[in-house]
């Protein structure tokens, strides 16, 4: 079951000159995380894999909610996602299998003006997407620029499998992870065209906080 949109993961090679110039659009950090461990199946999303990378995240009032990520050196642009107040646009080079994924993977619906909307029952968690043709490579998650789009999630296996089948590729299966005091579960794959969905899997009393 997909709950709502988690946030926009976007990576810099420098989070304080980026957390900066975030906090200038009107945006606060939530969390900091430094030397994060990085699951060895993000190895496919990068062109040089580490052990551990910094994460910071930022919120604000009628903002996207962002996962700041520092991967070392960056190699590198993502152009495939870019951002407005009112909805991301997603280009890729397959616009129709992207949309058929958040359709019928994510809960997406169809718009009157063709956008997708997902409804939540929390605001922050509701998000709007303009999906586009483009040749733009796929995002790696050490270049600079946004990487992909997360989502919380109940039956995180069972949600990876669903999206797998409408053309997940490059999945990283079920993996644990511990920030601070929350404890999650994590799923990554690349959606067709390239852009990359994170699920999260939070425990239960995170999910109540």
């Amino acid at each position: 079951m997909i709950l709502g949109f988690a946030h926009l993961m976007v990576n810099t090679d420098d989070i304080d000159t980026a957390e900066e110039a975030w906090r200038a659009r009107g945006y606060q950090r939530s969390a900091y995380h430094q030397k994060a461990p990085n699951h060895p199946s993000k190895e496919a999303y990068t062109g040089s894999y580490h052990p551990e990378h910094d994460l910071l995240l930022m919120a604000g009032e009628g903002l996207w909610p962002l996962e700041l990520t520092c991967h070392g050196a960056i190699s590198g642009e993502n152009r495939q996602i870019t951002w407005g107040a009112e909805q991301l646009e997603l280009a890729c080079p397959q616009p129709e299998q992207l949309r058929a994924l958040f359709e019928q993977g994510l809960g997406f619906k169809p718009q009157e003006d063709g956008s997708l909307e997902l409804a939540a029952r929390l605001p922050s968690w509701r998000c709007r997407v303009l999906v586009a043709q483009s040749d733009a490579p796929p995002p790696r998650l050490d270049a600079a620029g946004a990487t992909g789009l997360a989502f919380y999630v109940r039956r995180i296996a069972e949600e990876a499998e669903t999206l797998q089948a409408l053309g997940a590729t490059d999945m990283s299966g079920v993996f644990n992870l511990s920030l601070g005091e929350r404890a999650m579960k994590i799923a990554l794959m690349r959606a067709p065209g390239g852009p990359l969905i994170e699920l999260i899997e939070l425990d239960a009393k995170a999910l109540r906080s």
